[in-house]
C-alpha cells in the first residue's frame, strides 16, 4: 500500500554498450535451438570444453537503453589461437541476435501472470552471435584455445576480454570414468548444454556396471535412447565410439553396436570381426524402442522418458513437441479419472487408459522442465505461439502449473 503512494524518481538514461566479456556459444545453439525459439530467450551457457569436430561461435552482450538496435548495428571480428596457429575471422555483421531474459525471469513472469500482471522487465540485454565459427580439428590433441575479439559499434571501436576454452581429445575423455550414478544421470540430463562426446563410452560402461549390480526397470532403455540421440547428432564422435567399443567386453560391445545401428551408422567394420557365435547372439537382441512411437500400449508412458532422454542429449524441439502433443488426450484422462473413482472398476488395460495416463505424465514432466530447464521453458513459449500447435494443446500448456491432473500424487 505504501509503495502505491510513493513517488519514485524517473529512470536515469543508461547509454547502450557492449559488455567486455565474451560468450563462447556451442554451434547447436544457433543451428538447432534458436531456430525454434521466440525473440526473447534464456541465455545459453558458455561452453568451456570442446572435443574434436565440435564448434563454437562468439557471442557478445549489449546492455543499456535501446540495446537491441545498438547490437544490430555492431560488427564483430575475432581471432582463435590454438596449438601454435592463429585463425582470423574478419569484421562482419552478427548472424543472429536474441533478447535475453534476466536470471529467473520465467519464474517471475509466471508468478505475475497468475495475478493478471504483465512482467514489466522482460529483458535488460541482447545477445549477438558471430557469423563465423571455429571448430576443433578432427585430430585435435589436448590443449587450450584462446579467443580475442573486437567490435565496431555505433560508439566506436572496442577490444573485448580474452576468453579461453579447453580442447580435449577422444583418447583423454574416454578414460574419465563416472564416480557414481548421480554424476552419470546429471551428465545425460544436461548433456546438450555441455556436450562432451569423448565421455559417451565411459557413460556406456557405467550403465552396464550399474545394471549388473542394481538392475531396475527402464534404466538401461533411457540411457540407450540418450546415447543413440547423442551419437546420431555427432558423426565424428560416432566414428571414434565405434572404433573403441571393438575392444570392449561382449556386453558393452553388443549394446554399443546396437546403439550405433539404431542411430543409423554402418557397424559392419566391427560386426564382421566377431565370431559366428557372437554375431548370432547379437542378432537375437531386441531392437531399441522408438521414442517417437506413441502407440497406446502399456509402454506409452515409458516412451515419454525416452523422449526426455533424447531432449537431454540434443536440446532439440521435436521431443518436447511430441510430448506436448499427448496433451490432446484430455478426454481419455477424464474417462480414466472417472473409471478409477468408480467402485469395483474394471482392471482391464485399454488404449484409452494408456492415453489418459500418458496425458498426466506428460503434463507433470512438461511442468517440471518448464520450471527447471531454461531451454524447455523457451520451447514451451514457442509452441504456445506456433500456428502448428492446436488450440486444445495450447490451453493445456497454459495450465501446466495449475492443472490438478499434472500434480504428482504418490498415493495414486
Amino acid at each position: 500500500m505504501l509503495s502505491q503512494d510513493a513517488v519514485y524518481p524517473s529512470k536515469k538514461p543508461a547509454p547502450a554498450k557492449i559488455e567486455p566479456q565474451l560468450l563462447l556459444v556451442g554451434e547447436p545453439v544457433v543451428l538447432v535451438q534458436w531456430t525454434h525459439t521466440l525473440k526473447l530467450v534464456n541465455a545459453p551457457e558458455s561452453v568451456s570444453l570442446l572435443n574434436p569436430g565440435q564448434c563454437f561461435r562468439v557471442g557478445i552482450l549489449a546492455t543499456g537503453d535501446d540495446h537491441d538496435s545498438y547490437l544490430a548495428k555492431t560488427k564483430l571480428s575475432f581471432r582463435v589461437k590454438y596449438s601454435g596457429q592463429s585463425q582470423n575471422h574478419a569484421l562482419a555483421a552478427l548472424a543472429q541476435t536474441k533478447q535475453i531474459k534476466p536470471e529467473g525471469g520465467d519464474f517471475v513472469t509466471e508468478v505475475l501472470a497468475a495475478g493478471g500482471i504483465k512482467n514489466p522487465l522482460l529483458t535488460q540485454a541482447s545477445l549477438g552471435i558471430s557469423t563465423d565459427n571455429w571448430c576443433a580439428p578432427i585430430d585435435a590433441s589436448d590443449g587450450k584455445a584462446t579467443v580475442e575479439a573486437e567490435v565496431e559499434t555505433p560508439s566506436g571501436h572496442q577490444k573485448l576480454k580474452l576468453a579461453a576454452i579447453q580442447i580435449e581429445s577422444f583418447a583423454t575423455g574416454s578414460k574419465k570414468p563416472f564416480k557414481d550414478v548421480g554424476e552419470l544421470s546429471n551428465f545425460s540430463q544436461s548433456y546438450y548444454r555441455h556436450p562432451n562426446p569423448a565421455r559417451l563410452l565411459p557413460a556406456l560402461q557405467s550403465v552396464i556396471a550399474e545394471m549388473t549390480t542394481h538392475p531396475r526397470s527402464g534404466f538401461i532403455e533411457n540411457f540407450a535412447a540418450f546415447l543413440t540421440a547423442a551419437l546420431k547428432a555427432d558423426p565424428v564422435a560416432a566414428k571414434d565410439f565405434l572404433a573403441r567399443i571393438a575392444t570392449e567386453p561382449p556386453m558393452t560391445r553388443a549394446l554399443g553396436l546396437l546403439i550405433l545401428h539404431t542411430a543409423g551408422y554402418d557397424i559392419s567394420s566391427v560386426f564382421n570381426t566377431l565370431s559366428a557365435e557372437a554375431q548370432q547372439k547379437f542378432q537375437t537382441i531386441h531392437s531399441l524402442d522408438d521414442p517417437y512411437d506413441l502407440s497406446p500400449a502399456q509402454a506409452l508412458s515409458g516412451h515419454l522418458d525416452l523422449l526426455w532422454s533424447t531432449f537431454g542429449a540434443t536440446g532439440q524441439l521435436e521431443p518436447i513437441k511430441t510430448i506436448a502433443s499427448t496433451l490432446s488426450w484430455r478426454q481419455d484422462y477424464e474417462d480414466f479419472d472417472k473409471l478409477r473413482k468408480t467402485p469395483n472398476h474394471p482392471s482391464t488395460f485399454t488404449p484409452s487408459i494408456a492415453r489418459g495416463v500418458a496425458y498426466m505424465a506428460a503434463g507433470w514432466s512438461l511442468g517440471s522442465f518448464q520450471r527447471n530447464d531454461p531451454l524447455a521453458a523457451d520451447y514451451i513459449e514457442y509452441l504456445l505461439a506456433s500456428p502448428e500447435v492446436s488450440a486444445g494443446v495450447k490451453t493445456e500448456l497454459t495450465g501446466l502449473s495449475t492443472n490438478p491432473a499434472f500434480k504428482l500424487d504418490k498415493n495414486k
